[in-house]
C-alpha cells in the first residue's frame, strides 16, 4: 500500500501471522545485494477504496489533436470546471471531431470519466457526441465505452459522465463535433481507484521500561501497573496511525497513550496508572 525507498529481493518462509482486521503480516529473510540475509516483515494493509482525480496528480501529460492558439489541453487538468481551458476554435471550416489524451505518470483502476463542457458566449459550443477510449497493455487503443450523445444546447454546459472499467496508463476523449460548431471546455476529470486511509486507532503494544505489558488488549483501555514509575512507550496497529505518549509525572502517577487513526477520524486514549 505504500511504496518505500529500498526494494530488497525478500524470500518469505513462514506462512502470514494474525494481525490486526485488514492486515496481514509475514515474516521471513531478505537477500541484501552482498548476498547476506537479514530478517524482514512484510506487512499488507487491506482498505477500502476511494475514488481520486487522477487527470489532476503531477506527471499527467496532457495533448490535443488541434487547439486553438491561446488555449491549452493542460488547463483542462487544472481542477476548474467552469472556465474556458481549451477550445478548438479555427477560421473557416471546423475541425469535425478531436481528441484529449491524458497520458497518466502509472496504470490506474479508472472508474469513470466526466467531461464538462463550456459554453463559449451565445455559442453552444459542445460536441454531438464522444467516445472514452484507454491504452492497453499492448500500447493499442480500445473503446472503454460506446458513442455517448452530448444532451442540452443552452446554459448551463452539459457534463457527461462516462462509466469506465478499465486499467490503464492512458484515457482519451475523441470528441465528435456538431456541424459547422468548434469545440469549448472547462474540465476532463479521470477518476481512479486508490488505497483509502485507515480509521484504526488501536494499539498493538503497550510497554514499561521496554517490557510489553502482558495482560494487554486492544480493546482494554486502562491498566495498572505494580510500580512507582516507568516510561511508558506504545504502537500502534496501524503504523500510519499516530501515538503520542505523556509519561506519568509524580503527583498523579498516571500515564496516557494516545492513538490518532491514519484518516483522523478516530482517536483512543489508553491509561496507565502506576502503583505499588
Amino acid at each position: 500500500r505504500r511504496g518505500g525507498a529500498v526494494e530488497l529481493p525478500v524470500t518469505w518462509q513462514a506462512p502470514p501471522a494474525p494481525a490486526a482486521p485488514g492486515v496481514v503480516v509475514v515474516d521471513g529473510t531478505a537477500r541484501v545485494v552482498d548476498g547476506s540475509t537479514v530478517p524482514a516483515t512484510a506487512r499488507v494493509q487491506v482498505t477500502q477504496p476511494i475514488e481520486a482525480n487522477a487527470a489532476v496528480e503531477d506527471g499527467v501529460v496532457a495533448s490535443a489533436t488541434f487547439t486553438e492558439n491561446g488555449y491549452s489541453p493542460n488547463r483542462l487538468r487544472n481542477g476548474v470546471t467552469n472556465d474556458k481551458a481549451w477550445s478548438n476554435w479555427r477560421s473557416g471550416t471546423k475541425n469535425p471531431s478531436d481528441t484529449i489524451t491524458y497520458q497518466l505518470p502509472r496504470a490506474r483502476d479508472v472508474d469513470r470519466v466526466v467531461v464538462h463542457f463550456y459554453r463559449d458566449g451565445t455559442t453552444a459550443s459542445y460536441a454531438k457526441s464522444l467516445r472514452v477510449q484507454v491504452r492497453d497493455a499492448d500500447g493499442t487503443w480500445v473503446d472503454a465505452s460506446g458513442e455517448v450523445p452530448v444532451v442540452g444546447d443552452g446554459a448551463p454546459a452539459p457534463v457527461v459522465e462516462v462509466p469506465v472499467r478499465a486499467t490503464a496508463d492512458a484515457v482519451r476523449v475523441v470528441l465528435t463535433a456538431r456541424p459547422s460548431t468548434y469545440l469549448t471546455m472547462s474540465e476532463i476529470e479521470v477518476f481512479a481507484k486508490e488505497p483509502g486511509t485507515s480509521s484504526d486507532a488501536s494499539a498493538a503494544q503497550l510497554a514499561v521500561d521496554g517490557r510489553p505489558l502482558p495482560d494487554f488488549d486492544p480493546s482494554t483501555e486502562e491498566y495498572r501497573v505494580d510500580a512507582r514509575r516507568g516510561e511508558v512507550t506504545a504502537v500502534a496497529a496501524d503504523p500510519y496511525a499516530a501515538v503520542a505518549v505523556t509519561q506519568a509525572d509524580h503527583a498523579e502517577g498516571v500515564a496516557t497513550v494516545t492513538v490518532t487513526s491514519e484518516d483522523g477520524t478516530r482517536h483512543r486514549t489508553y491509561t496507565v496508572r502506576f502503583q505499588r
